[in-house]
């Protein structure tokens, strides 16, 4: 079986790991870990345009430290949900498409989204259309930058029969067609009752990108791939390499608390 933890260089580390830092900190933290892959933060902190970062500060940074960004994981919270429903929408479509842009100018090739978000802007089942319009918004707004858009299955709700499903094979069956591409997060597939393998399997050539952590199949925890869990990380790893043929790299998505270099070092631990 092939080893999850033979080349560092086949992972990128979520600056949300360091979320207690500012995103040069983050950023030297993760070169200085022998990283040289990010997926660059975008909700409420970091690269999140509402921070009023400067692309430009960005790439120095990134040039400085040997850096290169995998991804961009768009906002998806906190959003000014006072809004009437319609402006509401069309200010988070407005933001997407500023982090898209932030996303061309520091050379993020991919764009993650939450199509949705189950506490401030869930979708009914006959909402549908109204989300497929939004992401294939993205999708043609991202193309003429140059930036690809990858949809994550995110957990189900409180009332699953009524709201959009979240999973991949949910994602495909609703937005097909409209240039979509999927991030596949392991530890919200364990808790959504999904099969791993499965979502790997409908995602295809599309899966452009994995967020890497474990959870106990109860709590959406972000643990070390590594630590107790569900989920044998080792296993599916092989399983893309060998079987399904992908190629990309994977994002370290783990929770870094208050001592998120401690995290850190802990995962760069794994490649020893």
């Amino acid at each position: 079986m092939k080893n999850a933890y033979a080349n560092m260089s086949e992972y990128a580390i979520s600056s949300w790991t360091l979320a207690k830092r500012d995103l040069h900190s983050a950023l030297q933290s993760i070169a200085t870990a022998g990283f040289s892959t990010v997926e660059l933060w975008a909700d409420t902190i970091h690269f999140d345009p509402r921070t009023n970062v400067s692309t430009a500060d960005v790439k120095k940074w990134l040039k400085t430290l040997h850096l290169s960004v995998h991804s961009t994981h768009g906002p998806f919270r906190n959003f000014s949900s006072n809004l009437p429903v319609n402006e509401f929408r069309e200010y988070r479509q407005k933001l997407w498409h500023k982090t898209i842009e932030q996303c061309a100018e520091v050379n993020s090739p991919i764009m993650v989204v939450h199509g949705l978000d189950r506490k401030e802007y869930n979708f009914t089942n006959d909402e549908i259309d109204i989300l497929g319009e939004s992401l294939a918004d993205l999708c043609e707004y991202g193309r003429k930058h140059g930036v690809i858009i990858a949809l994550e299955n995110i957990e189900k709700g409180n009332d699953p029969a009524n709201e959009i499903g979240s999973n991949l094979v949910d994602h495909r069956k609703n937005f097909s067609g409209i240039g979509l591409y999927y991030c596949l997060d392991i530890g919200h597939a364990v808790l959504n009752n999904v099969d791993i393998i499965d979502e790997i399997k409908v995602a295809g050539k599309e899966l452009v990108s994995l967020h890497v952590h474990n959870n106990n199949g109860i709590d959406d925890s972000h643990l070390l791939p590594s630590e107790e869990g569900v989920i044998d990380w080792n296993y599916v790893y092989h399983e893309l390499r060998t079987t399904h043929g992908y190629e990309g790299q994977f994002v370290m998505e783990v929770y870094g608390g208050e001592n998120p270099e401690n995290t850190l070092e802990s995962i760069q631990n794994l490649f020893n």
